[in-house]
């Protein structure tokens, strides 16, 4: 935990005081001082997406708002800052996230139909399809009930806690089930 002196908490709020006035030289005196804070947790949580330049801009973004907004009353003002880059740090997992995510109205259903569906849209020769029906009906069989209903549901683009509903199973087990025919399905693909 940091402790600061009198002098510094005064001069940290002279500093605050500054940015609120729009002074952009005391705003980056203020920054460089966090600077060491704002590449600690890029390190810690580092965004895939995200490089430390661009990190560093949201923090400058966050580090204005967290200024003006600042009265002394939530304690110090780095742990204040910190709390509020956390944040923003979730705020961007989240992002990243759902651009991940697959709308539902592209989501395909995985069904017998549709797998005979697909192999004849794509054009595939005889022993292609015949390996393709093989590769699924493998899959298929070597699912148990539950994770082949569980597969199928979040492949038609169910979250979690609806399939756990549909089927009256806990989440635990959905996950559980899921993740075997995860397993079970990459082990065809290769």
């Amino acid at each position: 935990m940091n402790y600061y002196t009198n002098s510094e908490v005064a001069s940290e709020t002279a500093l605050i005081t500054q940015v609120r006035a729009n002074d952009s030289m005391y705003f980056m005196i203020l920054f460089n001082r966090y600077r060491p804070l704002i590449c600690k947790v890029w390190y810690q949580f580092h965004l895939t997406s995200t490089s430390l330049d661009d990190w560093q801009q949201e923090a400058a973004l966050v580090l204005y708002r967290v200024a003006c907004n600042y009265s002394g009353q939530q304690g110090h003002f780095c742990c204040y800052f910190r709390q509020a880059l956390m944040n923003r740090i979730r705020d961007l997992y989240r992002q990243q996230a759902a651009k991940k995510r697959v709308p539902a109205n592209c989501i395909e259903p995985l069904t017998d139909v549709h797998v005979e569906t697909v192999a004849i849209d794509h054009h595939l020769g005889p022993d292609e399809v015949a390996e393709f029906r093989q590769c699924y009906y493998r899959f298929r069989n070597d699912c148990s009930n539950l994770e082949w209903e569980t597969f199928v549901e979040i492949n038609q683009g169910f979250a979690i806690d609806e399939v756990a509903n549909k089927l009256g199973c806990n989440l635990r087990s959905i996950r559980s089930a899921l993740e075997r025919a995860k397993k079970k399905f990459a082990l065809e693909l290769t």
